[in-house]
């Protein structure tokens, strides 16, 4: 076996899922050299980490159930970047498909579905515009949306504690970007359900898990760029800039997306640091009342009744 395929998912009958594996069967590859794990137990990071261990192919490919693979020569130019030494391998862009929903392709078009990503330059894929790449020193998102390891290397990280830019950091070899956009990522359609969804994504597997190693904000130069999107998403005029030089160059009004979902970004994500500040008060008055309690019920504090003779 060569190609294993790892796909979390929550219900075998979603038509994305159908569509996903349609295009992995449509390669131009030896379909018996190719299996298929679709997961359903569990949340999804425990879902790949479980795909991961039952892989049996030389090459394990990590996708999303909204995946569509556009280029059916996708498998063999994976295969020969492996074959040429490398230890992961992903494509450059994701798919620009014009007659998706405005919202895919403004995602596409940026290189990822978070907009503090792409300021930090760290969205797992780039922009379709080169001028408005973003890098750094750190590594970036990496690790789902159609990303492939050696079998042998992602087996050996910590998959009891999986999260795939934690895993990827483990793997940390040669990893190849392919010159293509093969990976048609169907994000959603309408922006509020996205919101909740990264909003519970964002508490369940980074604010409430203190076993991550890769880190959004990390380093110095990530606050900075922190503090410059919250300037931009305030004054709105740098957002709109990225948006005319994206549309001269690519004429999609999708590119207009990218102020309000700054600003949709910075109050979702402003609203779970809320949450989380009012969690860590809570604890510490919490800790304060058991503190004392314990001095008043520890034996040093109750005083011996004294006797009369």
């Amino acid at each position: 076996m060569i190609f294993s395929c790892v796909i979390p998912v929550k219900d075998m009958l979603d038509p994305l899922l159908q569509d996903l594996v349609e295009s992995i069967r449509s390669q131009n590859f030896p379909q018996d050299q190719v299996e298929i794990i679709p997961i359903t137990e569990g949340d999804s990071e425990s879902a790949k980490a479980d795909g991961i261990r039952r892989a049996t192919g030389y090459i394990t490919g990590m996708f999303c159930a909204d995946n569509y693979i556009m280029d059916p020569e996708l498998f063999n130019r994976v295969y020969a970047e492996f074959a040429c030494g490398a230890s992961a391998v992903y494509t450059k862009r994701y798919a620009y498909v014009r007659s998706d929903n405005s919202l895919n392709r403004y995602f596409s078009l940026i290189g990822g579905n978070d907009p503090i990503c792409y300021h930090l330059g760290k969205n797992d894929r780039e922009p379709h515009v080169k001028d408005l790449k973003r890098t750094s020193s750190y590594q970036p998102s990496y690790g789902c949306n159609g990303f492939f390891y050696l079998t042998n290397l992602i087996k050996k990280t910590n998959l009891s504690h999986y999260y795939p830019m934690d895993n990827a950091m483990e793997v940390n070899g040669n990893f190849m970007a392919i010159d293509s956009d093969a990976i048609w990522h169907r994000t959603s359609d309408k922006l509020i359900p996205f919101l909740k969804k990264r909003y519970r994504y964002a508490r369940d597997l980074y604010c409430d898990r203190d076993d991550r190693r890769w880190k959004m904000l990390d380093t110095g130069e990530d606050y900075w760029r922190l503090l410059g999107f919250v300037c931009s998403a305030i004054t709105v005029i740098p957002c709109i800039i990225t948006s005319f030089k994206g549309y001269l160059r690519i004429r999609d009004t999708a590119w207009f997306w990218h102020y309000p979902v700054c600003l949709a970004f910075l109050i979702t994500y402003g609203a779970l640091t809320c949450r989380n500040i009012l969690a860590v008060l809570s604890s510490s008055r919490h800790l304060e009342d058991l503190k004392r309690l314990k001095n008043v019920l520890s034996p040093s504090a109750v005083k011996p009744s004294q006797t009369t003779k």
